[in-house]
């Protein structure tokens, strides 16, 4: 299966998410040596046969030479494009693109340019959902040591993340009113909602869709059904996703909302194009709109985006603007228009970067991520799915004027904590800017 996800450089820092599946390729050569040099053999040949860049790879490589497989993943990349091949789990990956789960405090972050930790979201019955914590607090210490420092000797994931359930950490952190406070919270197995806080707004002339899309992975598609049949039944004309979050996933998904948005008129057009390298160009191939059940038929469409929306996430932008008129609040997104294929490796799965997709334009060149039409804050000083949010607001703004307010905010210097950077601990990927 192809995965559209931003899981970057391993052996920058220890984080979050379980990304992939079963291999769509297959297993690499020596697959009975599990061994660290027998581990490591199994990476440089598949590195050396589907990695998108295989002919930037050093010659000469030893891959008894390296401690790990992320060590040799570090050292053979593609410097400094490749901040995405990487390394996970088989265990961790299935829970997480199978259930939304991963290991962790149930807490999303946002590390301004100053080193503020700002909570930009808290998934519900969570640790921290159940001490209190809510969007627009500020993390200041992690186990008594300040955020600033952890950041200072790259710690900062370390000190937040948590390999297994039941490690117990102390926070402290200021509300939105300066009131300080210090809670203990015990990690367990987060379900992180894929689609979350559904609602329509009605201005008097129009009726608004909008929701929180946190990830495109196995429960996406009857999620996002529940939300557009939820659109459709109260006469929605228009439709806010709030992507700013989310790291993309599978490109199965992305096909199957860009059919609920543009509508069944489109079913069996080509919607992209996947290029493999010289080696596999059999793989290359065209997918398109799937022919579905509810769509809406939209002739526009908004997306809310940060620098933390990357992949499928753009790769859904990127695919649906030769048909209909797609505008973006927000900032810019993170940049990655390749994706990648699973291959087992042991009880690992190696994701390297395996093909290039572009647009029926043959667009496909956003490494520096897409521009937003407008500008925007993510205003933790509101609630996700506040219309008085800036990034809501503003997009609330353009579908009744149909420009960009004059006072669009903005983006402001804040990036989401470690955005799509993360290496192997304790055998564990957990949730891309969530702990």
């Amino acid at each position: 299966m192809h995965r559209l996800w931003a899981a970057p450089a391993v052996g920058l820092l220890s984080l979050l998410y379980a990304c992939g599946g079963t291999s769509s390729q297959g297993g690499a050569p020596s697959a009975s040596d599990c061994s660290v040099a027998g581990e490591n053999a199994q990476v440089l040949s598949v590195m050396q046969s589907w990695y998108y860049w295989y002919q930037s790879l050093p010659s000469n490589v030893n891959p008894a030479n390296y401690a790990s497989q992320n060590a040799l993943l570090d050292a053979i990349r593609q410097q400094p494009l490749d901040r995405f091949s990487y390394i996970t789990t088989q265990a961790a990956n299935q829970s997480f693109y199978g259930a939304g789960q991963y290991v962790g405090y149930g807490l999303g972050f946002g590390l301004s340019a100053s080193n503020n930790l700002n909570v930009n979201q808290v998934f519900p019955g969570s640790p921290a959902d159940q001490a209190g914590i809510t969007r627009g607090d500020t993390v200041t210490a992690v186990n008594g040591v300040p955020v600033p420092t952890l950041v200072a000797n790259n710690q900062l994931d370390s000190a937040l993340g948590a390999a297994t359930p039941g490690v117990s950490k102390t926070f402290a952190y200021t509300s939105l009113q300066s009131q300080t406070y210090t809670v203990t919270l015990t990690s367990a197995v987060i379900t992180q909602p894929s689609v979350a806080q559904v609602n329509v707004f009605d201005d008097g002339r129009e009726r608004i869709g909008y929701f929180l899309f946190n990830s495109f992975i196995d429960p996406s598609n009857a999620e996002l059904d529940q939300a557009f049949a939820q659109f459709a039944s109260q006469g929605v004309t228009h439709v806010v996703i709030d992507e700013r979050y989310n790291g993309g996933g599978e490109v199965s998904v992305a096909q199957h909302l860009a059919s609920l948005i543009a509508g069944n008129s489109y079913a069996g057009k080509s919607l992209a194009t996947l290029t493999y390298n010289d080696k596999h160009t059999s793989q290359n191939q065209t997918i398109t709109f799937p022919s579905i059940a509810g769509p809406l038929s939209l002739t526009q469409v908004f997306f809310i985006t940060t620098e933390s929306s990357a992949s499928a996430s753009e790769f859904i932008i990127n695919a649906l603007k030769p048909f209909i008129d797609v505008v973006t609040v927000g900032a810019a997104t993170f940049g990655k228009p390749v994706g990648e294929d699973g291959f087992n490796v042991c009880a690992d799965v190696l994701y390297p970067i395996t093909f290039k997709i572009e647009n029926v334009s043959g667009y496909g060149d956003y490494f520096n991520g897409l521009p937003p039409t407008c500008p925007a804050a993510d205003d933790v000083e509101h609630a996700l799915g506040d219309p008085d949010e800036a990034s809501l607001a503003t997009a609330l703004s353009y579908i009744r004027t149909q420009s960009c307010p004059q006072a669009a905010t903005r983006p402001n210097a804040s990036r989401a904590t470690s955005p799509h950077r993360r290496v192997a601990r304790d055998g564990w990927r957990q949730l891309i800017n969530a702990y």
